[in-house]
C-alpha cells in the first residue's frame, strides 16, 4: 500500500500540471483516479501500519522491521499533504478545507501513535521526529491552501488596489513589448478576480480593461490570456498562493533541511543489516521520492509565470510575495 501511495504522487506530480496546458481526456481521467484516490490509498496504509503496530510482540528481528515500518508513517502524512502541483481537482474541492483539516488531525494522531508504538534505543525514532515534522508540514499546507482558495476567503483578499496604482504608475509604452504583455497579464488576472466573485466592475473600469486589451496585437492578446488563465489555474488548484509568500519559502527551507539531514543520518548512522533488506529499499525509495518532490517544487518555482513576471518587473516583488 505504501508503493502504490508512492505511484499515486508521481502520476499527480508528473500529469497533474499537464492538465493546465493540455485537453486530452486520458490525462483528465489519470488525473482525476489518482486524485481521488491517493488520499484513501495513504489513509489504508498509515491504518495498516496502526494495525501492524499494536501487535508488539515477537522477536528481536521483527520488532526491527516493525521499526522502520512504522518510519513510513511519516512518508505517508507527506503523501497526504499531495504535491505542489495539484491540491485541488475542481473549484469545489476547496470548500471542502474543514474536512481536510479533521483529516490532518486524526491522520497525525494515527501517525503519532505508529511512531510512538515503535520508540526504541537506536537512532531511527529521533530521523523520524525530523521527517515527521515534515509530513506536517506538507499536511498543514495543503489543508492552508484550500482554505485560502476557498470562495469565501478570496472575497476578502481578492484584490489590491496597491497592484493597479503601480501598475498604472510605472507604464512605459516604449518598454520590450514580451515584459509589457507579462505585467498586462498580471493586471488582468487581479482585474479576473472580481467577476470570479460575481462582483461588478465600474463601467470605467471596464471601458479601460476594453481599450487596453485591443491595442494589443492579435498574437500578444493570446499570450495575455494564456499567461492570465495559468495564473488563475495556479490560484485555485495548487500550492502556489502558499509558495509565493514569506511563510512558504521558511516553510519549504524547513522540510528540505530536515528531509536532507534525515536521509544522510539514516545513510550514515543506521545499521541497516539489522532491518530486512526489501523494507530498506523500500525506505530508500520513499526518501528519493521526497527529495524528487522537494526537487520539483522548486524547478516550478523557478521557471513559473510568477517568477518570469518578477523578473521582469522586480517592483512587483511587493504584491507576488506576501
Amino acid at each position: 500500500m505504501v508503493l502504490l501511495s508512492l505511484l499515486l504522487q508521481t502520476i499527480l506530480i508528473i500529469f497533474g500540471p499537464l492538465r493546465k496546458t493540455i485537453a486530452r481526456v486520458w490525462i483528465r481521467i489519470l488525473v482525476w483516479s489518482a486524485y481521488l484516490s491517493a488520499d484513501m490509498v495513504a489513509t489504508v496504509a498509515l491504518g495498516n501500519l496502526a494495525r501492524s503496530q499494536g501487535d508488539s510482540s515477537g522477536d528481536g528481528s521483527k520488532k526491527a522491521n516493525n521499526s522502520i515500518q512504522a518510519f513510513w508513517a511519516p512518508f505517508l502524512l507527506l503523501h497526504l499533504g499531495g504535491p505542489d502541483t495539484i491540491t485541488a481537482y475542481s473549484i469545489e474541492d476547496n470548500e471542502l478545507w474543514l474536512r481536510h483539516l479533521l483529516g490532518l488531525v486524526v491522520q497525525v494522531g494515527v501517525a503519532f501513535y505508529v511512531f510512538s508504538r515503535s520508540w526504541g534505543s537506536g537512532i531511527l525514532p529521533f530521523i523520524a521526529i525530523a521527517m515527521f515534522i515534515v509530513g506536517i508540514i506538507k499536511y498543514s499546507e495543503r489543508t492552508w491552501v484550500l482554505w485560502s482558495s476557498c470562495s469565501k476567503s478570496l472575497r476578502k483578499n481578492f484584490f489590491s488596489l496597491g497592484f493597479l496604482n503601480y501598475y498604472y504608475d510605472t507604464r512605459n509604452p516604449e518598454s520590450d513589448q514580451q515584459r509589457e504583455y507579462l505585467r498586462q497579464a498580471y493586471t488582468f488576472f487581479h482585474i479576473s478576480k472580481f467577476t470570479m466573485q460575481d462582483f461588478v466592475c465600474s463601467y470605467l473600469d471596464l471601458m479601460l480593461s476594453y481599450i487596453r486589451f485591443f491595442k494589443i496585437p492579435a498574437d500578444g492578446a493570446f499570450k495575455v490570456v494564456e499567461v492570465e488563465l495559468r495564473l488563475i489555474y495556479d490560484m485555485l488548484y495548487t500550492k502556489a498562493p502558499l509558495i509565493y509568500s514569506r511563510s512558504g519559502i521558511i516553510l519549504r527551507c524547513t522540510s528540505f533541511v530536515l528531509s536532507v539531514t534525515a536521509f544522510i543520518i539514516f545513510q550514515h548512522g543506521i545499521e541497516k543489516h539489522a532491518y530486512s533488506s526489501i523494507d530498506v529499499a523500500i525506505t530508500y525509495l520513499l526518501f528519493v521520492a521526497a527529495a524528487f518532490l522537494e526537487f520539483y517544487a522548486f524547478l516550478c518555482l523557478v521557471f513559473s509565470d510568477l517568477t518570469l513576471i518578477w523578473l521582469v518587473d522586480p517592483g512587483l516583488q511587493q504584491f507576488i510575495i506576501g
